[in-house]
């Protein structure tokens, strides 16, 4: 078959169509850099280059969408250190409907626009580049400075539907003129990650009411600007795929291998790419071999359609360079 453009074999891939081979993602955090758009966009194309993937997807700092609103940060001290949210934004149900309208242009979303530009500088229109975005609901945990087990927002949820249902809706807005605006500074795609849509935290009831109905208003805007839209499910073992498999993006990314659903389960929920190959316990603590091993098994189990390799979730900046190397050889066997 007669070698792909970067943008042909991803496009292929995004709509089941064949390909002269699978196309490949990695991505990292950075968090000491991550504050620096001109040192991530660096590192990214970096990363880009080194392993000839076929997409950037650009992952700004853990808090980066909380910053503006005012919410007191204790940043790493090394790059595999992510930050912490010292003082919420938002300590009481009460203040849901009191939060501002940003202006993304300033701030720590305006530093992640100027890293946009200098990314889609870099690669000059060849690669995609995707920002990432989260979800409403998700941008509401970290507001309330909950970031690992969400049972403060889920509090609001039942106990203050009301004034929580008054801040995602400004927080879907506010997401809403960011999406336009990464668009404009050059960005392809997006990465719509949401980090409570998991039936171990939430009924699939209550996603629908204070998830859906929100994540919905933020791909809206998506439509017609963004080549590249995928829906990334994380944390927990049983995610709510069979209640978002018909969201509008091109594929959708999750750990397999510790979550629900498995890959064949996926397939049967959607005809959409899927994204998703090797664990992050292979990728930072194994060997070449533990990886190609993983990569070989999910490309024969997904098939050679509709199928992007990637990482379960966002690697470490210390991933080893022989484990992703391993990754991008298992493509083209």
């Amino acid at each position: 078959m007669k070698r792909m453009t970067t943008w042909e074999r991803i496009e292929a891939a995004l709509h089941g169509a064949e390909v002269d081979r699978i196309p490949v993602g990695m991505w990292k955090h950075w968090h000491l850099q991550d504050r620096a758009p001109g040192r991530l966009a660096e590192l990214n194309l970096a990363l880009q280059r080194q392993f000839d993937t076929d997409l950037i997807k650009l992952t700004p700092g853990n808090l980066t969408y909380v910053q503006d609103w005012g919410a007191t940060i204790k940043f790493g001290t090394h790059d595999d250190q992510s930050s912490l949210a010292v003082q919420p934004a938002v300590a009481s149900a009460a203040q849901w409907p009191g939060l501002q309208r940003l202006d993304v242009a300033k701030g720590a979303l305006g530093r992640e626009l100027e890293t946009i530009r200098l990314t889609a500088a870099g690669v000059d229109g060849q690669v995609p580049v995707l920002m990432t975005i989260f979800s409403p609901l998700t941008v509401a945990y970290k507001l309330s400075g909950d970031s690992l087990s969400g049972e403060r927002v889920v509090e609001d949820l039942r106990q203050s539907p009301r004034q929580l249902h008054a801040g995602l809706a400004r927080i879907a807005d506010v997401l809403r003129e960011y999406v336009a605006a990464c668009l404009q500074a050059g960005a392809n795609g997006f990465f719509f990650a949401t980090q409570l849509a998991y039936y171990e935290l939430l009924s699939r009831e209550e996603y629908q009411e204070f998830g859906v109905a929100y994540d919905l208003r933020v791909l809206e805007a998506m439509q017609g600007g963004s080549r590249i839209t995928m829906l990334h499910l994380c944390k927990g073992r049983r995610l709510m795929l069979d209640l978002l498999h018909d969201y509008p993006v091109h594929a959708i990314s999750w750990s397999h291998r510790t979550s629900q659903p498995s890959l064949a389960e996926a397939r049967q929920l959607t005809e959409k790419a899927l994204a998703t190959g090797v664990s992050l316990q292979a990728l930072h603590e194994g060997k070449e071999a533990d990886v190609l091993a993983e990569a070989r098994e999910a490309i024969a189990r997904a098939g050679r359609k509709a199928f992007i390799l990637a990482p379960a979730c966002v690697m470490r900046a210390t991933a080893p360079d022989a484990n992703l190397t391993a990754m991008r050889r298992a493509v083209e066997e």
